[in-house]
């Protein structure tokens, strides 16, 4: 067909995941990809609304969006996603010229809205089995790929609109993740994230997610696994030791505490107390060497006092998290926690984030620090993007590592996709610098 579609993405690795699988789709169609929407017929926009932040940025950029469609009519507009699944039709007020609105599971059927032999209703919200197995995305980084296990969320944390915008979870057939992993590692792609509101309540058959692990690491030729997001009441003894025993499966944990209150952790529906939480990151520090422990952070949630905030800055005391997520609350209509007094004031709100994020900040700084002199294995994927002349890589407990543009005294090298060895010699609060080990 020749014609050019642009695709911009908010959001979480599902989001992302949606938008390469989508390229992907569109590709096989005939479509072109473009990164300027001034040269697209087509444009799409695919959304989140888990944070009223979020959502706003999108509405902005579909409004920004739209003086396409003004200067040519015959463009198409688009909106996907966890906004216009929220939403829906109403986004017609906002936009009138949008084209179409299709929800979290509509998604990967825009090219039959784009050809509309059928005429189809240019508003779709219903399930979609369709996910497209046999379509390889299309990656902006070609080494490192994420790979969907599961979609939707049955955890209905009070705050949380993911369960209504993605529906209930629904797990992958294993063979059809494994196979996919591989054709990724047959790409070229070397390091897998494999995604889902939560990875770690993943069934198939008898499997659980912790075998899905065993599965990945021995039965494809990735180098290497990570994995988001988990909820720690899904946590077990069993994954933690998965963790711990398998080479590919990389040293960093991801796991929400939200709150140090457990008062506050049972407001919010989240399923465990803040002991059970710190017991099971004791667990994991002590079994999985080198782990980094990365979290999400709310304050100022309805009825949090002081005393329950100061209870959130012990635990990360306590913890030393490497970086964490830190948000201050806000409503989410549809909600249970939108029934909620909201009477935390605004001001009292960022107050409480501005001190979490300077204790966070503080905490990187020193964690970091500490890994001045140690040699860690790092996956360049690019160059930095602050100085063209340095590389940029991940280590294996998810460190952004910058190192020069040399290997054993040889300047210029294509040092692109390789797994290197690295000395760390230098360090901010969120970013390690480091020389190649000659």
């Amino acid at each position: 067909m020749g014609k050019k579609v642009y695709i911009q993405t908010y959001g979480c690795q599902m989001n992302v995941y949606d938008s390469e699988k989508l390229k992907g789709i569109l590709s096989d169609k005939g479509y072109s990809l473009t990164e300027k929407p001034e040269n697209a017929d087509v444009i799409v926009l695919n959304t989140c609304c888990v944070r009223e932040h979020a959502e706003r940025r999108a509405l902005g950029r579909l409004t920004q969006l739209s003086h396409y469609k003004v200067k040519n009519p015959e463009v198409k507009l688009v909106m996907i996603g966890c906004v216009a699944q929220r939403i829906g039709e109403r986004l017609f007020d906002f936009a009138p010229l949008l084209d179409f609105i299709l929800g979290t599971s509509q998604v990967f059927n825009l090219p039959e809205y784009l050809e509309n032999k059928t005429r189809l209703a240019n508003v779709s919200f219903k399930d979609s089995q369709n996910i497209f197995d046999d379509v390889l995305p299309i990656r902006k980084n070609r080494y490192i790929s994420h790979v969907a296990i599961s979609r939707g969320c049955n955890n209905f944390c009070s705050y949380c609109i993911v369960p209504y915008v993605r529906g209930p979870e629904r797990h992958r057939n294993i063979e059809d993740i494994l196979n996919e992993v591989q054709c990724l590692s047959k790409s070229g792609c070397l390091e897998v994230m494999l995604v889902g509101q939560n990875v770690n309540s993943y069934k198939d058959k008898n499997y659980d997610f912790p075998d899905l692990l065993q599965e990945v690491n021995d039965k494809t030729d990735i180098k290497r696994i990570r994995f988001m997001t988990s909820h720690p009441k899904d946590l077990s003894l069993k994954l933690i030791e998965k963790m711990a025993e398998l080479p590919k499966v990389c040293e960093h944990l991801h796991l929400p505490l939200q709150s140090g209150s457990s008062r506050i952790l049972e407001k919010m529906n989240r399923g465990y107390t803040s002991e059970e939480y710190l017991e099971k990151i004791q667990n994991a520090k002590s079994k999985i060497k080198n782990l980094s422990l990365t979290t999400d952070l709310i304050v100022g949630f309805p009825s949090e006092t002081q005393k329950d905030f100061e209870m959130t800055l012990d635990m990360v005391r306590e913890i030393k998290f490497d970086s964490s997520f830190m948000f201050r609350y806000s409503i989410r209509d549809g909600t249970k926690a939108a029934e909620f007094e909201d009477d935390v004031f605004e001001k009292e709100k960022l107050r409480r984030l501005k001190e979490l994020i300077e204790l966070q900040k503080r905490i990187s700084l020193e964690k970091n620090k500490g890994l001045i002199g140690e040699k860690v294995e790092v996956l360049i994927d690019g160059k930095s993007r602050r100085d063209k002349k340095s590389w940029k890589g991940k280590s294996r407990n998810n460190k952004t590592v910058i190192l020069k543009d040399e290997k054993e005294g040889s300047s210029g090298k294509d040092l692109l996709g390789e797994i290197v060895p690295v000395k760390i010699s230098d360090c901010d609060s969120w970013t390690l610098f480091g020389e190649f080990i000659k």
